[in-house]
């Protein structure tokens, strides 16, 4: 704590209203200088942050000093400093955001606040043990300590802030053999930059985005067996608050490819050039996800829908039970001209 004339802990755990405890200080304690209040996000999801811009307490009024987050990541927290008195104020501080396995000096000297959750990862198998499947994903934020928002919100309003760099990894696993191999592995980086607009997860304004980048999917093998292509894409969004924790996001992606598709030159007829996310679901509750993609003037596509629920209400786990139905073409980039349809269960760990 600066020279600060109390401590204070605010938990937020939304959508329900944040927990205010104060620490009353002693009776001669100072009456002017800063001090820190630091949110906690506890729960599974990230959580948006409306810091309050003044704290009434017991030596006066506290004024927010410098910006604020606008969102806490899963299971992180962020500190945000207040001003007591009438002292000049001091420059606005960095505000760091970060993971709560590390300490605010670590999250400061590493960056840890800037890696948010991107896709699904989960660990699933289907009836066959020779199918297992397991995704990975994640986001960097490459400058700035709040993500870029076009609205008049606390976020950044400067472009670099929504630069982002993603990757992805989807791995095919045969359980059934003795050395337990991958069938094949989708290796997918990304570029791109993305501009939100909170809104509410009430029922209220809606939850307004656009995403647009460069995707990267290769399956990292040589020769015959290689698979690799290019899209430059873009992905608007819209969200809704349907009340009582539920939300509902639209995303519709369209993309070109780019670049060199030597050896797979037929990967555009089954992979197409549009697809559609839609995602519902509630807070610590269900979720229903549903992906869907396809070249529509060819008739080839795919369909994969999620369903989850959080163990999170009735065990404290941070975990959900999941399962994945997936039909049409390509699943791994190593068969992408073969249909197919599998149904697999397991354990989901961001949705």
């Amino acid at each position: 704590m600066r020279a600060a004339a109390f401590a204070a802990v605010m938990l937020v755990s939304l959508p329900a209203a944040a927990e205010v405890r104060l620490v009353v200080p002693e009776a001669n304690a100072p009456r002017t200088g800063t001090f820190e209040v630091i949110f906690l996000n506890d729960s599974a999801e990230a959580a948006k942050l409306d810091a309050p811009k003044t704290i009434t307490v017991a030596e006066g009024e506290a004024a927010l000093e410098g910006p604020a987050p606008a969102e806490i990541t899963p299971g992180g927290f962020a500190r945000v400093t207040y001003r007591l008195g009438s002292v000049p104020a001091a420059p606005a501080p960095q505000v760091a955001v970060a993971a709560s396995t590390a300490t605010p000096q670590e999250a400061e000297s590493t960056g840890l606040g800037r890696f948010e959750t991107y896709e699904p990862m989960y660990a699933l198998v289907g009836a066959n043990p020779s199918d297992a499947k397991l995704q990975l994903s994640f986001r960097y934020r490459l400058f700035g300590h709040q993500p870029r928002e076009f609205t008049t919100g606390d976020g950044s309003r400067e472009w670099r802030a929504g630069l982002y760099f993603g990757y992805t990894q989807r791995m095919f696993w045969d359980l059934s053999q003795e050395s337990i191999p991958m069938y094949d592995i989708t290796f997918s980086p990304e570029l791109f930059l993305r501009a939100v607009s909170p809104g509410s997860t009430s029922i209220g304004a809606p939850m307004l985005g656009i995403q647009a980048g460069l995707r990267h999917q290769s399956n990292g093998e040589d020769g015959a067996d290689s698979r690799s292509y290019n899209t430059l894409y873009v992905e608007p969004s819209v969200g809704f608050g349907l009340g009582n924790g539920w939300t509902l996001t639209a995303a519709p992606r369209l993309w070109v490819y780019v670049g060199s598709k030597e050896g797979n030159e037929r990967i555009a007829r089954y992979r197409g050039y549009t697809g559609l996310t839609i995602d519902l679901k509630q807070q610590d509750g269900f979720g229903l996800r549903t992906f869907l993609q396809g070249n529509l003037s060819g008739g080839r596509g795919s369909a994969e829908v999620d369903m989850s629920y959080s163990l999170r209400r009735w065990t404290g786990l941070n975990l959900y039970l999941y399962s994945q139905l997936y039909t049409g073409y390509g699943e791994a980039l190593i068969d992408y001209d073969e249909r197919n349809t599998r149904l697999r269960f397991g354990i989901g760990i961001v949705r």
